[in-house]
């Protein structure tokens, strides 16, 4: 039995990937210019910017069943990051119609491998609860001590 068909993603893909990048959002405003910022962005970068990496399963030519979305940083070398790169899965989703068939294992494990060839010696992600058995079985694993300063309201 093979997998589903996954490829990478390319400029013709940002459309879908707003579609599906949409349907995973935490909350957050969707603006109308978020959107477009988004969206432009995917179109500009993706197959362009090595920094930018996705893959996808397509249904068809217009519509996708599923993503995975991640990004190559720089920053200093040392023990555990050697080339000084790192990678973070920024983004996986499948969309409710195609779940259960392996697209998240395949287009992230596509991702991890595009990451590791790029030099990246740490990959990271932020799972839920739904994504944590997939990505456990893929190798990864919680690291404690982390914290985030993500931006709020403004100081009174």
């Amino acid at each position: 039995m093979t997998g589903p068909a996954v490829r990478p993603a390319g400029p013709g893909d940002a459309d879908e990937l707003l579609r599906l990048r949409v349907a995973v959002l935490d909350g957050s405003p969707v603006t109308d210019d978020w959107r477009a910022t988004f969206r432009d962005d995917m179109r500009e970068r993706l197959g362009a910017d090595p920094s930018l990496l996705a893959f996808v399963v397509p249904v068809d030519a217009d519509t996708l069943a599923a993503c995975a979305i991640g990004i190559v940083y720089r920053g200093y070398r040392g023990p555990t990051h050697p080339g000084g790169l790192w990678g973070r899965v920024h983004t996986v989703v499948t969309d409710p119609a195609h779940r259960g068939r392996g697209h998240a294992r395949a287009t992230t494990t596509a991702l991890v491998g595009a990451l590791r060839a790029a030099g990246c010696s740490s990959i990271e992600l932020r799972a839920t609860e739904a994504g944590a058995p997939l990505y456990r079985s893929l190798g990864f694993g919680p690291l404690p001590g982390y914290m985030a300063l993500r931006p709020g309201p403004a100081a009174g």
